[in-house]
């Protein structure tokens, strides 16, 4: 029998991804104690990597049956077979290897401890929040790790220590990044903060636009006030993704500043979403600027602005181009007039019903219908 299995794991690291589950297969189907002594010795091989990765395969289809002969090797005496052991622990995902893992953090060797912050994290367990706000003071990359660990992990008792790091300037970088992981809706007004340090603008903004979006709320327009020209000069960042941050937030400020740059952003398919969001919000204020750009400007994005203009109460100053040379803006002029109670619009809609475009037509009658 014994025989039988040392054949087994002496062929396990010569086989394909096929043959080595077939092999793991027939080795997770007997007793451990069979075996869990070649495992070991296969994890302190330091000569053929092959080998040391085919055990770690079989400890990992193991699961919660390796955890003994692991707790061994997390004492062992080389650094190397404690790491490797943390992360068969952390790919097992059992409750029971977080005491192992804690211990792990507290290892003598600095790579031990950055693998065990970052399997801590990959846990998701808040009973790691207190190791893992010990490890904070510890070296740079432990440190850093256990900021990382906080955000996967998340909850209340995680951003807090996530705030303290911000507010104490302990790797602020990596903690706002922490922080976009972990982050609910009330941790937008903390990021806004950063961006009175230069350096951490963009992770700031990054990490608000993010919670923002997996949250689906939109940051109060009164955390952009004072920030407008920060975000105007970060829609000249070299960063895609930047300026298309900036941008959003700059959107979402309903300021009558931002109206130059969101009847811009309207022509670009990329922002035009967020453009037209934007416009919304700054409401009846953007009603000259939006009729000003439909007379100075040719392009596809006209009808958009028309259908904004209608949205925002500006139905009446669509009048002016109910003769425009596009049908696609006619026809959203003909589409608002039938909110307009005055006899002006509905002389216009009559016109409209000659339209040379089916759509204007189609457009006026419902108009009119609705008029009368």
């Amino acid at each position: 029998m014994v025989k039988e299995v040392r054949q087994l794991l002496k062929e396990l690291p010569e086989r394909d991804w096929w043959g080595r589950q077939e092999i793991i297969s027939a080795l997770v189907a007997r007793p451990g104690t069979e075996y869990i002594a070649y495992l070991e010795e296969g994890l302190r091989n330091h000569e053929d990597a092959n080998v040391r990765n085919a055990v770690m395969e079989v400890y990992r289809a193991l699961g919660p049956r390796a955890l003994s002969s692991l707790a061994s090797m997390i004492r062992d005496n080389d650094p190397e077979v404690r790491l490797f052991t943390v992360n068969i622990l952390c790919e097992i995902r059992d409750k029971a290897a977080l005491p192992l893992l804690i211990k792990a953090l507290r290892d003598d060797d600095v790579n031990v401890r950055c693998a065990a912050a970052e399997a801590l994290g990959s846990t998701g367990d808040g009973a790691a929040l207190h190791a893992l706000r010990e490890a904070l003071t510890d070296e740079p990359w432990v440190a850093m790790a256990a900021l990382g660990a906080l955000g996967e992990i998340g909850g209340a008792g995680a951003l807090n220590a996530l705030y303290e790091c911000l507010d104490k300037g302990i790797y602020p970088e990596v903690a706002t990044a922490a922080i976009a992981k972990a982050g609910d809706p009330g941790s937008m007004k903390r990021l806004i903060r950063c961006f009175s340090e230069p350096a951490l603008r963009e992770p700031a903004l990054r990490a608000t636009i993010r919670i923002a979006e997996r949250a689906g709320v939109r940051p109060r327009p009164e955390y952009f006030i004072g920030l407008l020209p920060v975000l105007i000069e970060m829609l000249g960042s070299p960063d895609e993704e930047m300026k298309q941050y900036a941008f959003m937030a700059l959107s979402w400020s309903a300021e009558i500043v931002a109206l130059p740059f969101l009847l811009a952003g309207v022509r670009d398919h990329e922002l035009q979403e967020y453009a037209i969001e934007g416009l919304l919000g700054i409401g009846r204020r953007a009603v000259c600027g939006i009729v000003d750009e439909l007379k100075l400007s040719r392009g596809s994005h006209r009808p958009v602005l028309a259908k904004v203009l209608s949205m925002i109460g500006g139905a009446i100053a669509l009048l002016q181009f109910a003769g425009d040379e596009d049908a696609e803006v006619r026809t959203e002029v003909a589409l608002a007039l039938g909110s307009i109670d005055m006899e002006r619009a509905v002389s216009t809609l009559r016109e409209m019903l000659s339209d040379e475009d089916e759509e204007v037509r189609l457009a006026a009658r419902r108009s009119l219908s609705r008029a009368e």
